[in-house]
């Protein structure tokens, strides 16, 4: 199995790990994807104060998770892979959404029940 991390690369070389190998994650992934977030989480500094504000590193790693889904969908679809998706019900005048989730939601319980 192959490990992916995904963080801020500058907070993973501006730390020390804790873990007795001295190793960190992105010591040992076999892929890693920088968020490129600033150390501390933080980015937007505010005169006179120590401390900066506007944390980024959730919209980084939900940007990163969804760009890795929608790659893995068009890869998977362009190989003729039929996707069992779960439809957004925000198109106007779309009126199969619904027959669409609940295709999708049964592939999945059909699928889980294995497990």
């Amino acid at each position: 199995m192959r490990v992916v991390a995904t963080g801020s690369a500058e907070q993973a070389v501006s730390t020390t790990t804790r873990h007795p190998s001295g190793e960190k994650l992105f010591d040992i992934a076999d892929v890693v994807i920088d968020t490129r977030v600033p150390a501390g989480d933080s980015s937007v500094p505010l005169t006179g104060h120590q401390d900066t504000i506007g944390p980024v590193s959730t919209m980084a790693f939900v940007t990163v998770v969804w760009m890795t889904i929608t790659t893995v969908a068009e890869l998977l679809a362009n190989r003729g892979v039929r996707l069992s998706i779960h439809p957004s019900h925000n198109v106007p005048g779309d009126t199969t959404a619904r027959d669409r989730l609940d295709a999708a939601l049964a592939e999945y319980k059909r699928r889980a029940a294995t497990l």
